[in-house]
């Protein structure tokens, strides 16, 4: 596998790497002839995510070279892959092009940012092959929908402290979803505190 990402879309990828590690630790990697999957899972196996980054969204792409019948799939380290995209502001200023190859031969998946001024940074990351990473779930048996603006639910979680485990949500009589979270103070008390964020009361 080998693809090409060049201009502000590198750090669209860069972006959809920092997305990802707030969910799970690993990074699954599947070049798809319709484009590279990037997936990750958390470790109670509950919350999934995926970005499919269309071959149209590269400069170059190759899935499979030949004589390989399927392509590749691996997994890596977050953490190892995040370090690649640490600074987002800094891909925009600095990185030209991105070209990222998968060799099963080497076991290493390489990483190089080609930046301004003839600087190349190389990334060799060592890898797992896997089985494709699949979310399960009958859309059937979920007969509640929620719907919204990224823009709201940032709005809408923004008030909890970063350090909170876990923020619950549920819905109201009313048809308004509540944002929860238990905070304990200096005492050990456990202090209750709620947002209440608005969303149109459409039939969940």
């Amino acid at each position: 596998m080998k693809c090409l990402v060049t201009g502000g879309n590198v750090r669209v990828l860069g972006k959809a790497a920092h997305s990802l590690s707030r969910i799970g630790d690993e990074l699954y990697l599947e070049p798809l002839e319709d484009g590279l999957s990037l997936r990750t899972v958390n470790t109670s196996r509950s919350a999934f995510a995926c970005f499919l980054f269309a071959p149209l969204f590269f400069q170059h792409y190759q899935a499979a070279r030949p004589p390989q019948r399927q392509p590749p799939r691996c997994k890596v380290l977050m953490k190892s892959f995040l370090a690649v995209f640490r600074s987002l502001a800094a891909l925009e200023k600095t990185v030209e092009r991105c070209c990222i190859t998968l060799s099963p031969e080497s076991n290493r998946l390489v990483v190089q940012l080609h930046c301004k001024h003839g600087v190349t940074k190389t990334y060799n990351l060592s890898f797992q092959e896997c089985e494709s990473l699949q979310a399960i779930f009958d859309p059937a048996e979920c007969p509640h929908l929620l719907r919204a603006q990224a823009r709201v639910l940032v709005e809408a979680v923004s008030p909890f402290s970063p350090a909170l485990s876990e923020v619950t949500l549920g819905v109201s009589r009313g048809r308004r979803v509540v944002f929860r979270s238990y905070l304990e103070d200096d005492t050990g008390s456990p202090e209750f505190r709620r947002v209440r964020q608005p969303f149109p009361q459409h039939p969940l």
